[in-house]
């Protein structure tokens, strides 16, 4: 690979586009002092990545752009291009191919570099890593600038060491090493933060482990507490269902008997009013009788009056008319007793109507109390509800705040300690150290060139990282949706499988005597039909054992029906070609052209039919011959006097056939899916070696931009000196102090958190102490209202009973009266009546006549008849008087029904009240076992007969105390414990990863220190060798050699020993500068005998030189032009003779650099000519 030219545009003073040609070996550039020749060089180093201005001669990287000139203004870019001719494939790798390689770089004012190789951008490391190995770099031994041969000899030793090892090609392994280095330092300090972050997860894991434990244990509490409490509740509602029951059983004979006494009191009043309507006929009959006693005394007067002597007459009429005097002063008497007790009866009424009256509004007055009552009794209910839900609700703000509190204190430990750390690292900010400034400077340009430069790589990996990502996500869901089907279906193969060859037989007994015949490969029957689908059963139902039958030639069949069997049964089938199609029958569908099969299966299925149910089967048995049977697709087979039935299980052939259809379709859909599975990894495989090598791209840029990133922050926070740092700390200092103030705020405000969240503890704490006493006074409150309730009802109850007496009193004075009225109205027509016949007495008496036979025996006659009329007057008197007294009776009777009513009615209500409240309670019940959401059944069945309330409650008791004892319970610790516990197990296995990474990169980094000795203990021979061999060339005598200043090959350092002829063996330092000039160009020569670069820049190397070293000096560049090119700058006319090409560096124009290049050979064609 030969450099074939370099191209300058704005570069320091080259300002116009410059091309440099470099056709031949060595090429010598010549020109003035300060005409730009080292330019040339400055250029070179910095398109190959120097990122210190210093060593490009400037103060920043601002100055390689042409600052302008008397005559030309600043230009806002510079550019370099190396042109590489690679037609001999020296360069290896990716650019083996390219017979031309171009390496640019510009650089803006702004101080923004971009690299391209081959037009391409890219960045600084990547042309780092081309020319890795090959000698070439910003700062390698193959550019010898002004000044570079006193510092390459008086190079320190591990600076020394460094072009050994580039000229050993170990500097690819040093980079590697170095990477190796960071990745393991990134390794344990990922394996350290991870340690301190699994030992932080460990102690919260083992604090959220007790947790969660008291929180199991507080829900298996609360969880048998919850029962229990369901439990008591149902044995509560049974109680009550119980009494509900009994008091049900109790109102209903209540109301039975309540219904016998109404119609007890509605037939005694039923019969009360026939005996009134009886008893007003019976005085009727009476006072019609009495009509008619009175007027045959009156007719048997007037004829003795006119029979007897008028004295006789006058004395009779005269006694009849003080009789009837007497009567009728009885009447009057009797009349005025009758209207005394009317005065009384009506008296009793007036009294009697207000009194119900009163007793109906008092009634009326004493039910609103009872619903008044009841309403104030559901008022309390609503309101023991609101505070027994407050009283939970002061619970539930306790437990808030207790787990708040817990929180609170638990963030104040921890910035308590981060208060500590704050104060040791303030402490420890009171010492600090320095370093070289510019060497910061330039590492902090060239580590921000490289940041810029990796920060555009990654994002792009990132986004490649994306789309892998997305392909491998889709790859695996194929992959596990395939394999879960695959491993389905296998299992189900396999179960089907070992059931086919269970169904199909597989005796021992009966294997040795199949094998006995040569017949244990022999097919079985069931193997190879195909039946129509939905039909299988009907087939399995008539083949039945015929499906294990092994299919045989005759030959076999015949051997064995005379081979015996030990046990069991066995079936041979003769198999054969296949029939032609039978003819079709007239009627149905014979079961053989539902089954397929290699053979004829006419013998199996003579003569059965299929039918699609019961019903055609019965129509086709009535049309086919006797010998015909059908079957249905249940497998229902039947004749015309017979049916086989089978169960689904029966028979060893049952399901063979459609298990058969099953599992060849479960072996094609496993092939399926075992392609689709492996097309699924592949695809997977493929996406995941595509992710692991785009992570692994990722990982390394990420790490390298980190490792940018923090050695950038290093340097920055240095680069200001130790003014600068020490101002740093002091601010760091003080950002600390603010943060510690701000800590101790936070601290402040967190404890004023806490006691705010005790306070509110407390206040919750006495709210639900407050909502208990409250509770208690409702409880107490509820007696009261049930106290009111119940003596309201009973005042009602009393008043209901008074109104009823009253009724009962209003209604008995209303019936007196009516019998006094009808009585007085009796008595007063009786006096009508007498009076009447006193007057007829009267009248009678003056009219005395003497009477005569006709007369007397009329007398006669009159007097029988009223002797007749007076015992049915008696009669009648008697039955009036019965009915009076039955009458009597009948309303005692009523009264006492009446009573019994009354007071079986009232008894009814409070049964029925008490039905209510019960009903209520069952309600109440039912809304608490509710809100528990148990089922009432299973409480039911895991509640022991022997149960009681009190046990469960005592049970209660204690539960509630356990839970009591636990004391703040953290219920969401059993999610946080199981989350961390995964995430316990995530850093278990990173560690795990890493630890195994650990191992890994220390292999590696063995493997190339091991490689690293190897080869630069060969190196640092063969260069030995080299330089002892040229520094006699060179001084023409004299003696060089490289000593190592360490046993360890990986840390030693190299110095030069050198004795010019005539000395002694001397230090390097002690040389004069041609010496040293000398001496560094033998080490040169030597590492590029070993490792030649593409090219070498001398930058007036000769200077020092006296002309016969000069001479030396050219003949030995000569030799080495072979193999390495040169770009010589030089004032030396022999260094000029010995170029083969000239390139003439002018500055006609002040500050702009021109170039004027010869071909010093076709010069001298020119010349000779």
């Amino acid at each position: 690979m030969r450099l074939s030219k370099i191209k300058l545009a704005g570069f320091k003073s080259f300002v116009d586009a410059t091309t440099v040609p470099l056709p031949g070996p060595i090429t010598a550039v010549v020109g003035p002092n300060g005409c730009g020749k080292s330019n040339i060089i400055d250029a070179v180093r910095w398109v190959m990545g120097e990122s210190s201005a210093k060593h490009l001669r400037g103060g920043s990287m601002a100055d390689v752009i042409f600052s302008g000139s008397n005559s030309r203004k600043p230009v806002g870019l510079a550019s370099i291009e190396l042109v590489f001719d690679n037609s001999e494939g020296s360069l290896g790798g990716q650019y083996a191919g390219y017979s031309e390689i171009s390496v640019r770089r510009q650089v803006n004012r702004n101080g923004q570099s971009a690299y391209y190789l081959n037009g391409t951008r890219c960045r600084r490391r990547d042309i780092t890593d081309v020319f890795l190995g090959t000698g070439l770099g910003p700062r390698s031994y193959s550019i010898i600038e002004q000044g570079t041969i006193s510092r390459l000899i008086e190079a320190r030793p591990e600076e020394l060491r460094g072009y050994l090892e580039e000229a050993a090609g170990i500097s690819l392994y040093k980079e590697r090493r170095r990477e190796t280095e960071r990745r393991i330092r990134d390794t344990l300090d990922n394996l350290e933060r991870l340690e301190d972050v699994r030992d932080e997860v460990g102690r919260q894991l083992e604090k959220l482990g007790r947790q969660a434990e008291t929180a199991e244990r507080y829900r298996a509490l609360k969880a048998e507490e919850a029962r229990r409490r369901g439990e008591l509740l149902l044995l509560r509602r049974q109680g009550l269902e119980a009494e509900r029951e009994r008091l049900r059983g109790e109102l209903n004979e209540r109301e039975n008997a309540l219904q016998e006494k109404i119609a007890r009191q509605r037939a005694l009043e039923r019969e009360a009013e026939t005996l009134r309507a009886r008893h007003a006929e019976d005085s009727d009959r009476l006072n019609e009788i009495q009509g008619r006693y009175y007027g045959l005394g009156s007719d048997i007067a007037r004829i003795e009056q006119r029979i007897a002597h008028r004295r006789e007459l006058r004395e009779s009429s005269q006694r009849e008319l003080e009789r009837n005097r007497e009567a009728l002063g009885g009447t009057e008497r009797e009349l005025e007793d009758d209207r005394e007790k009317q005065a009384v009866l009506l008296r009793r009424l007036e009294e009697l109507e207000p009194a119900l009256e009163d007793a109906d509004e008092r009634l009326e007055t004493a039910e609103a109390e009872v619903r008044a009552a009841r309403q104030r009794l559901d008022a309390w209910r609503e309101r023991w509800d609101a505070l027994t839900e407050a009283a939970a609700t002061a619970g539930r703000n306790a437990q808030v705040e207790r787990t708040r509190i817990e929180q609170l204190e638990a963030r104040l430990a921890e910035q308590q300690r981060r208060r500590e750390r704050l104060a040791a690292e303030a402490e420890s900010l009171a010492a600090g150290g320095d370093d070289a400034l510019e060497t910061w400077r330039e590492e902090a340009e060239t580590l921000a060139e490289d940041r810029a430069e990796l920060q555009a790589q990654l994002d792009e990996v990132q986004q490649r990282l994306g789309h892998q990502r997305n392909q491998l996500r889709g790859a695996e869901e194929e992959a596990e949706l395939a394999r879960a089907a695959l491993g389905e279906d296998r299992a189900r193969l396999a179960s089907l499988t070992t059931l086919q060859e269970a169904a199909l037989g597989a005796d021992a007994e009966l294997a040795r005597w199949l094998e006995s015949l040569g017949l244990q490969d022999a097919e079985r029957l069931g193997e190879r039909l195909q039946v129509t689908p939905g039909w299988e059963q009907a087939v399995e139902a008539v083949l039945g054992d015929a499906l294990q039958a092994r299919v045989v030639s005759e030959a076999a069949l015949d051997a064995g029906q005379a081979a015996a069997l030990g046990h069991g049964r066995a079936m041979l089938f003769a198999g054969g070609e296949a029939s032609g199609a039978a003819p079709a029958p007239a009627v149905g569908t014979p079961l053989r052209e539902l089954v397929s099969a290699p053979w004829p299966l006419d013998d199996l299925l003579a003569a059965v039919y299929a039918a699609e149910d019961d019903a055609e089967a019965e129509r086709l048995l009535a049309r086919l011959g006797p010998e015909a049977s059908v079957v249905t697709p249940d497998g229902r087979w039947r004749g015309r006097r017979w049916i086989r039935v089978r169960a689904a299980d029966d028979g060893a052939g049952a399901g063979v056939l459609a298990r058969g259809r099953e599992i060849e379709r479960l072996r094609e859909a496993i092939g399926e899916h075992e392609e689709r599975l492996a097309a699924a990894e592949a695809a997977a495989g493929e996406a995941r070696q595509a992710l692991e090598s785009v992570e692994a791209q990722r990982e390394d840029a990420a790490a390298e931009l980190a490792e940018l990133d923090q050695r950038l922050a290093g340097l920055q926070a240095r680069i200001e000196g130790e003014e600068r740092r020490q101002r740093e700390r002091g601010e760091r200092r003080a950002a600390l102090a603010e943060e510690r103030e701000d800590l101790a705020e936070a601290l402040e405000s967190g404890e004023a958190e806490v006691r705010a969240a005790r306070r509110r503890l407390e206040a919750a704490l006495e709210e639900g102490e407050r909502l208990d006493g409250e509770r208690e006074r409702l409880n107490d409150e509820r007696l009261a209202h049930q106290d009111v309730v119940d003596r309201a009802r009973e005042a009602a109850e009393a008043i209901r009973a008074e109104r009823h007496d009253l009724a009962l009193r209003l209604e008995s004075a209303s019936t007196a009266r009516q019998s006094l009225e009808e009585a007085i109205a009796r008595l007063e027509r009786q006096r009508g009546q007498l009076e009447a016949r006193n007057r007829e007495l009267d009248a009678a008496l003056a009219e005395v006549a003497d009477p005569d036979d006709s007369l007397e025996q009329e007398r006669q006659d009159l007097l029988a008849r009223r002797l007749e009329v007076e015992g049915e007057l008696g009669e009648a008197r008697s039955r009036l008087e019965a009915a009076d007294h039955r009458l009597r009776e009948l309303e005692q009777a009523r009264s006492a029904v009446e009573a019994e009513v009354t007071e079986l009615r009232g008894s009814a209500e409070s049964a029925r009240y008490r039905d209510y409240e019960l009903q209520a309670r069952l309600q109440t019940l039912d809304e608490q076992l509710g809100e528990l959401d148990l089922s009432r059944a299973d409480l039911a069945e895991g509640l022991p007969q022997a149960a009681t309330e009190a046990e469960w409650e005592a049970e209660l008791e204690r539960l509630d105390a356990r839970i009591r004892r636990l004391g703040p319970i953290n219920l969401a610790a059993i999610d946080e414990h199981q989350a961390l516990s995964e995430r316990k197990g995530y850093l278990d296995a990173q560690q795990a990863d890493l630890s195994e990474a650990l191992e890994t990169l220390q292999d590696a980094i063995q493997r190339i220190d091991r490689e690293t000795r190897n080869r630069f203990r060969d190196t640092f021979d063969k260069v030995n060798a080299g330089l002892q061999r040229l520094f006699p060339r060179l001084f023409g005598g004299g003696q060089a050699y490289l000593e190592m200043t360490d046993d360890d090959l990986l840390e030693t350092g190299v110095t030069i020993m050198a004795r010019p002829p005539g000395k002694r063996i001397t230090n390097i330092h002690l040389l004069s500068g041609g010496e040293k000039a000398l001496t560094a160009v033998s080490l040169v020569f030597a590492i590029f005998e070993l490792n030649p670069a593409p090219f070498c820049m001398l930058d007036e190397v000769d200077a020092p030189l006296d002309e016969a070293n000069v001479g030396r000096f050219c003949e030995l560049l000569g030799q080495m032009s072979g193999q390495v090119q040169f770009v010589v700058i030089t004032h030396n006319k022999t260094t000029m003779e010995a170029a083969s090409h000239l390139a003439g560096v002018t500055m006609a124009e002040p500050g702009v650099s021109r170039l004027v290049a010869v071909d010093v050979e076709g010069a001298v064609e020119l010349a000779d000519a």
